[in-house]
């Protein structure tokens, strides 16, 4: 696939900010085929070390506060993203096979956008690498810090935010867990604007509803939800370049924001069915990320 870069100036730039995840992966290769050559700056969020602690830090932590299973989940999800790269850059040099989901990394060089890690995205060595870009948009999906207001004001349209949720309902860090938790029939995700600091709160471009299978594991939904706001993106996108001012104000009072349930909630929540992933799409997820396997986008 050709670069940005060889394909000449972009009509338009996008920052795009994400944490490469496992169950993400299908959503965020659906942004690079729609985008990528828009995309001018990747901004991947450094999750271990720094602000954020050690890995080991960060997994006792994790244990104490919502238990093992979910600790373990969200390990392994974000965790397993960099080791089957590794393999499946063997595994393509031997077979010739280029994986039909790639990540972050690799999709930034296969479409010429600059790639940087951050532990920090509101610090003073990214918001001049975000000023040198220019945008016109910048893009959050899947990401792990909050944004402040010296970065929001960069972009020339928007800054915006892709949410696994139908918004208000079910503001912050793992909605798709509280839907099937709380065991919706209907969630979807949101593409919504960044206006300020507080999170998951700017006026709504768009929604996509899915439909919640009662079987489904949480991480399943995670594909489904995000993968549909990844189809919203681009319309969402044109409609604001269009419209500075196009959305819906949202009306928080109608929703909620919740955080990470306690090892005590998860308990319940799992002997009440929730699962929170399947052995089999997990593995079909891998297979795609090594080039074994095709994943449909």
């Amino acid at each position: 696939m050709p670069s940005a870069m060889e394909n000449g100036p972009k009509t338009r730039t996008i920052v795009f900010c994400h944490i490469d995840s496992l169950c993400c992966l299908p959503a965020l290769n659906a942004v690079f085929a729609e985008l990528g050559d828009d995309i001018g700056l990747v901004l991947s969020s450094r999750r271990f070390g720094s602000s954020h602690g050690t890995f080991w830090e960060q997994a006792t932590a994790g244990f104490r506060r919502f238990g093992i299973p979910l600790n373990l989940w969200l390990g392994f999800d974000l965790v397993s993203v960099p080791i089957v790269a590794f393999f499946a850059r063997w595994l393509s040099r031997v077979t010739g096979r280029t994986p039909s989901l790639a990540t972050l990394p690799e999709l930034a060089r296969r479409h010429g956008a600059r790639f940087v890690e951050t532990s920090d995205v509101n610090s003073a060595e990214t918001l001049a690498a975000v000023q040198a870009c220019a945008p016109d948009f910048i893009v959050v999906m899947n990401f792990d810090q909050i944004l402040q207001p010296p970065l929001i004001g960069l972009p020339k349209v928007a800054a915006v935010n892709v949410h696994p949720s139908l918004l208000p309902k079910l503001r912050g860090p793992c909605p798709v867990l509280w839907a099937r938790a709380r065991q919706e029939r209907i969630s979807g995700a949101t593409v919504h604007a960044i206006e300020d600091r507080t999170i998951d709160a700017g006026r709504i471009i768009a929604q996509v509803e899915v439909p919640i299978d009662g079987a489904t594991s949480v991480g399943e939904l995670t594909t489904q939800f995000f993968s549909a706001g990844a189809r919203a993106l681009p319309t969402a996108l044109a409609r604001l370049a269009a419209d500075r001012t196009a959305g819906q104000p949202q009306q928080l009072s109608d929703g909620q924001y919740l955080g990470y349930p306690t090892a005590l909630q998860m308990k319940d929540f799992r002997r009440a069915g929730l699962r929170l992933c399947r052995l089999r799409h997990a593995a079909r997820l891998v297979s795609a990320a090594l080039g074994v396997t095709r994943w449909k986008l």
